[in-house]
Order: structure tokens, then C-alpha cells, then sequence
């Protein structure tokens, strides 16, 4: 009789732990940058009461995690595409309420609509990470495209193999063709021996 009991409390238990959400790896479905917002695919299937499998409904309207701070002032920005992975959090407050910061009764603690998504868990290591890890440094990369900023060098590279290298010692240009253009001046000072060379110098 008591395992009986207690067995019947287990199973209650279950079912209500199914219906708290917490946290679930998805996917971007579509994304609104004006709004900053998302429809998302969580991963996976969830279990109906009579035993069989369905995969997560699409969720609408999920405030997606942008890098920023100092009252919006500074911000990190970037591409967010469709079949780009997230980790989906589910609120114990309705974020509802938090982005309109008006008052509502609704309860959607833990509720499968009350998300918000954390673009950039991925299922599949990116390389950076272990090339940034071993160098000591932070990468941003786009296409081909690479800005490398470490302690004593920042390092900068086109996909035509351009680049500006700057260190405490010394600016490096390594470029087809250089332009400076300016509306007010320019000034060239150093404390030592300034060298030009080319096929061609014009001084104008």
C-alpha cells in the first residue's frame, strides 16, 4: 500500500516537472532585428500524457540576448540567420511584463511561451575558440575577414590578404596601394630618419 502511494506521488510529480521548462537547445527560425526578436525551433520531442512523442512547437516573439551595455551605448552587433543555433530559456516571470514594463496577472512561470534566446550555442565546436584560447587573445572573424586583438597587438586582415599589424614597436601596412586622404593636413613626425620608396614618388 505505502509503495503504491508513493509510486502514485512519483508519477504526479512527473507530470508536473514536465510542464516546467527551463532550458532547451533550438534553433533561429526567423529573426526580426528591428525588434529584436525571434521565432525559434526548440530541439527535440516532448512526451504526451498517453505515452506519445511530438516535436517542440515554434515559439514567437522570443527577446533574443544582444552583447551590450552602458545604456545601450556600447554594443557588440552581428548577423542573426535563420538555422543559427540558440539555447532557449524559459522565465519564471512573464518577459512580457519585463518588456513593456507593464503590469500583468498572467502566470507564465516556466511556460514553454516564455522565452528568451542565447544566439551562439552551437552543437559543433568553432575553431576560434581553440585558436583564441591558445593565443591569449579575442578573434572577430566575418567571412574571411579578421580583426585579432591580444596584449602588445592588434591585428587587422582583408580576404585579399591586407593587413594592418600595430604594435608598441611599429605600424605595419602590407597593402596593393595605400590612400591618406585628409580636409585639414597631415603632419608626418618622427623622432628618427623617414624613408619613401617607390618607382614613382610625387610631391605635389
Amino acid at each position: 500500500m505505502i509503495q503504491e502511494f508513493t509510486q502514485e506521488i512519483k508519477d504526479h510529480m512527473h507530470d508536473v516537472l514536465r510542464e516546467v521548462h527551463t532550458s532547451i537547445p533550438g534553433k533561429i527560425v526567423t529573426f526580426d532585428p528591428a525588434d529584436c526578436t525571434a521565432t525559434v525551433q526548440p530541439f527535440g520531442k516532448f512526451k504526451k500524457p498517453d505515452g506519445s512523442k511530438l516535436d517542440y512547437p515554434q515559439i514567437n516573439e522570443v527577446p533574443v540576448y544582444v552583447m551590450q551595455g552602458s545604456g545601450q551605448t556600447a554594443t557588440v552587433a552581428h548577423p542573426i540567420n535563420p538555422d543559427d543555433e540558440c539555447l532557449i530559456l524559459f522565465s519564471e516571470q512573464a518577459l512580457d511584463t519585463w518588456r513593456t514594463k507593464a503590469e500583468s496577472d498572467t502566470d507564465l512561470c516556466f511556460d514553454l511561451t516564455n522565452a528568451a534566446a542565447l544566439v551562439g550555442l552551437f552543437s559543433k565546436p568553432n575553431p576560434l575558440v581553440k585558436e583564441a584560447c591558445a593565443d591569449n587573445s579575442i578573434i572577430i572573424e566575418k567571412d574571411g575577414e579578421r580583426v585579432r586583438l591580444k596584449k602588445g597587438e592588434t591585428y587587422i586582415r582583408d580576404t585579399a590578404g591586407q593587413s594592418i599589424i600595430m604594435t608598441p614597436d611599429a605600424v605595419t601596412i602590407i597593402a596593393n596601394k595605400v590612400n591618406v586622404q585628409t580636409s585639414g593636413g597631415a603632419t608626418v613626425t618622427a623622432a628618427g630618419n623617414v624613408t619613401v620608396t617607390g618607382a614613382t614618388i610625387n610631391l605635389n
